[in-house]
């Protein structure tokens, strides 16, 4: 439970994401292991440091009373520890820092740019005039654009640690196509998962305003787009040759498997189901592709 509160899992999501980019692109090949765990820890630490500041805010008189009514075991758990948390999160970020310029130079500025996303994505309750949070779709595409874009930047950046790899415009060059399907699908996969999560924010969101899929189309007709769009999603991956086979072939199957396996158990509560399943799919792909590449 704690792990919940405290933006584990959604911190652990982005760190899935990064992999799933990196693997699916090709451009994993192209990254030093001990330059893939900076990658990893600089995403986790960007991720769960945001995550903290979209639940705690930059001041208690900004927390949000939707999240109250919504998860009042998280909020509490946070309205009581408020002070503590803004300090967790600034470590967060601090270290983020350090170790996004240990990546590359301008590595630094990016847990900043993640912040301030973060900020005009929903720094204050709703009132009279509606966040990018509130508005329907744009909440999805807000959240894909910025997981993808933030996954594309830090795969990226891995590999310009290296001292002998070619330079990130070199790289993105050389794997534009590949890049540009994999973002796609990376894209899709997260408005899928978003919407999802708000299946847990039904009612709350109905209530203070939040305009979401689950809100207007209901918690049935939300659970099967999410679950189609998942599926068409890991079926054009199988069909798309411009990407490498061992790595689009794995992801489908267990993206097929996962989201059959979660619309199969439906749990109460989603959104932790979602948020650790893709790391999860993330090792067991890449334990894959090191048998593969052997």
């Amino acid at each position: 439970m704690a792990a919940s509160h405290l933006a584990v899992w959604p911190g652990l999501y982005i760190v899935g994401a990064v992999a799933f980019l990196a693997q699916v692109s090709g451009i994993d090949t192209l990254i030093l292991p001990r330059d893939l765990l900076t990658a990893a820890a600089f995403a986790f630490c960007t991720a769960a440091g945001v995550y903290l500041l979209d639940r705690v805010k930059l001041r208690d008189a900004w927390l949000d009373p939707a999240d109250a009514y919504a998860h009042p075991l998280r909020f509490n758990f946070i309205a009581r520890r408020s002070a503590a948390l803004r300090a967790l999160l600034v470590t967060l970020l601090v270290a983020a820092t350090a170790l996004g310029a240990a990546l590359t130079p301008w590595g630094a500025a990016i847990p900043i740019v993640a912040a301030v996303g973060v900020l005009a994505y929903a720094a204050r309750p709703r009132s009279s005039r509606p966040r990018p949070k509130d508005v329907l779709l744009v909440k999805n595409a807000y959240v894909a654009g910025g997981i993808t874009g933030f996954s594309a930047i830090v795969a990226l950046a891995a590999i310009a640690a290296h001292p002998n790899a070619p330079s990130i415009r070199e790289a993105a060059a050389s794997h534009a196509a590949s890049l540009m399907l994999a973002c796609a699908h990376l894209a899709l996969r997260v408005i899928a998962d978003a919407v999802l999560c708000d299946l847990d924010d039904e009612s709350a969101d109905r209530r203070y305003g939040t305009s979401t899929l689950p809100t207007n189309l209901g918690r049935d007709r939300a659970w099967n787009f999410a679950m189609a769009a998942r599926l068409c999603s890991a079926v054009l991956l199988l069909l798309i040759p411009a990407l490498p086979l061992m790595p689009r072939v794995s992801w489908a199957i267990i993206t097929i498997i996962s989201s059959i396996a979660l619309r199969v158990t439906a749990p109460h509560r989603v959104r932790d189901w979602v948020d650790s399943r893709l790391p999860f799919e993330a090792a067991i792909v890449a334990w894959c592709l090191v048998i593969a590449r052997r």
